[in-house]
């Protein structure tokens, strides 16, 4: 398996997508898909772009193999201590990632009782509501596990 063939496995199965459903949406069998995925096969144009835009990412970035993310540093000021939250979303949807902020922030930014867990929290809750309606990712970040609830 080439580093390509390996790429293209890895970003399909990081979204749970079977080698069935790619094949039907390039209009290929799921053996001619294989040998994509093991590298004995080459994709067309017309396959790479398709390809490109099921892992919701650019043509540039997916034959050079890269996962183009762009880092959101958010600085909490604190008497206590600095620290900062790292969330990592996708160029692609930058735009939707801020305009949900911002939307979130003016409903319940003001509140005393909201800190960075509830932001988080609601973040993944409208993502995850928009998942299940569109079986697609409204802001393309990515949610880790943990005891105090789901963080970005």
């Amino acid at each position: 398996m080439n580093m390509f063939g390996r790429f293209i496995k890895q970003q399909r199965n990081k979204r749970k997508i079977t080698q069935d459903d790619i094949a039907s949406e390039l209009g290929i069998s799921r053996p001619t898909y294989m040998q994509v995925e093991r590298g004995e096969r080459e994709l067309t144009i017309s396959e790479a772009k398709k390809l490109a835009s099921i892992f919701d990412m650019s043509l540039e970035d997916f034959l050079s193999c890269e996962e183009s993310t762009q880092k959101v540093i958010l600085e909490k000021k604190s008497n206590k201590e600095n620290s900062s939250i790292e969330i990592r979303v996708t160029e692609k949807n930058l735009e939707k990632f801020k305009q949900v902020l911002l939307y979130i922030l003016n409903k319940v930014g003001g509140k005393p009782n909201i800190g960075e867990t509830v932001l988080h929290k609601l973040l993944y809750f409208i993502d995850f509501d928009y998942y299940e309606k569109f079986e697609e990712s409204l802001m393309g970040a990515t949610y880790i596990k943990n005891h105090h609830g789901p963080t970005s």
